[in-house]
């Protein structure tokens, strides 16, 4: 009981995470309901995704001399109006306002809630207290998004708005409940955290951050192609393997955060080259869909037992600006998806799924290499605070 209120950021994570890609599978009925097109429509995920990746560290900044429970519970009670507007919203304005509104929010939850369970869980629990928080993420993305687009179809898209927000203020509840007093970052000056933020060693593992998540959805934006048109998967195997990818997201989470609460720079190096093979194997693999299968599984187990690794490691790179840090790493990795994203897309149109393969393996070997130089930044840091002792 002692560690409920990481369950109770875990709900908040959750429910927030809910928002990113909630749309996705509404859009139709939104377009048409609101009278625009569909391409108008998808910008409620571009533009929520965008103020997403703004306000995790310019909010974290803005808010860091407030005390954290205050800043969640009014990150979760503003998020709850933005999807309370949404739900009752008369026109597309309003509604793509609330979806920007529910994005900023969405960004300085996250950092707040990792920023204090790094804090809260101490140097020993420091990585798996962050991938809990991130596993409400996940869990969000495997099981919210399927759930809320069935919810939608059945009953209208603005049930889902409904519904999600209401989720957040039950979140803003078990909070208030579990999580002990953290009282106001008490921490250096701003400028002295900008200061911490702007070395090598957090400019080195941001950049690995967005090349590494950029690689992975470069190809798991395309996935489903992937696996239809060169495993030869039908529909219903497809959907069982987006599952199991979402499954083993947040599986991943809790090894990774394991295994870098016991050696953070070898879980780090070990998740971000399982990776890089994994994806550089995807081309010559995926013509099998046992290979194929298998290939996902292992890809997305290393792939998010990455993330608190990196997460933890940037957190101690960056000295004094470990939670400021932490903020921008959250908008890194929403930064890799778009970038991957986008340019796979422009890698399907000029080459194919070949050239989706190749330009995720090539991404993957970029950044391990920056995987490899925070590492040595890490084990330095390390070494100096040692002999100091």
């Amino acid at each position: 009981m002692k560690r409920i209120w990481i369950w109770a950021l875990f709900s908040g994570a959750f429910a927030v995470a809910c928002t990113e890609f909630a749309v996705v599978g509404l859009l139709p009925q939104i377009a048409r309901d609101l009278e625009v097109s569909e391409a108008a429509a998808g910008q409620l995920v571009t533009l929520n995704a965008v103020a997403f990746a703004i306000s995790a560290p310019v909010l974290a900044a803005v808010c860091h001399r407030m005390d954290r429970r205050k800043v969640l519970f009014g990150a979760l009670t503003v998020f709850a109006l933005g999807h309370l507007t949404a739900g009752l919203a008369p026109n597309y304005p309003v509604l793509l306002g609330s979806r920007i509104l529910s994005g900023a929010m969405m960004g300085l939850y996250l950092a707040t809630a990792i920023g204090a369970a790094a804090r809260l869980g101490g140097e020993e629990k420091r990585a798996s207290s962050i991938a809990t928080i991130q596993a409400g993420v996940n869990t969000a993305t495997a099981l919210g998004v399927p759930i809320s687009t069935l919810l939608g179809h059945q009953m209208g898209w603005r049930v889902p708005m409904l519904v999600i927000g209401a989720m957040a203020l039950l979140s803003l509840g078990f909070i208030a409940v579990a999580l002990p007093p953290t009282g106001a970052d008490d921490g250096p000056p701003l400028k002295v955290r900008l200061r911490a933020i702007r070395t090598a060693p957090v400019l080195v593992g941001l950049t690995a951050i967005t090349l590494f998540w950029g690689a992975t959805f470069t190809v798991y934006t395309y996935l489903v192609p992937l696996l239809e048109q060169r495993a030869g998967l039908d529909s219903t195997m497809v959907i069982v393997v987006l599952v199991i990818a979402g499954v083993c997201a947040v599986v991943g989470n809790v090894i990774g955060g394991r295994g870098a609460d016991t050696d953070s720079r070898k879980t780090l190096l070990i998740t971000s080259a399982i990776t890089s093979v994994a994806l550089l194997a995807v081309l010559p693999m995926s013509t099998n869909a046992v290979q194929t299968i298998a290939l996902v599984v292992v890809w997305q187990l290393a792939a998010w037992s990455f993330v608190p690794a990196v997460q933890a490691a940037l957190f101690q790179a960056a000295g004094e600006g470990g939670e400021l840090a932490v903020s921008f790493a959250v908008s890194a990795f929403n930064i890799g998806i778009v970038a991957g994203a986008g340019f796979g897309g422009i890698a399907l149109d000029q080459a194919g799924l070949p050239g989706v393969a190749v330009l995720g393996a090539a991404l993957s070997l970029l950044a391990l290499g920056f995987v490899v130089l925070l590492v040595r930044y890490v084990s330095r840091r390390n070494l100096v605070g040692s002999n100091a002792e």
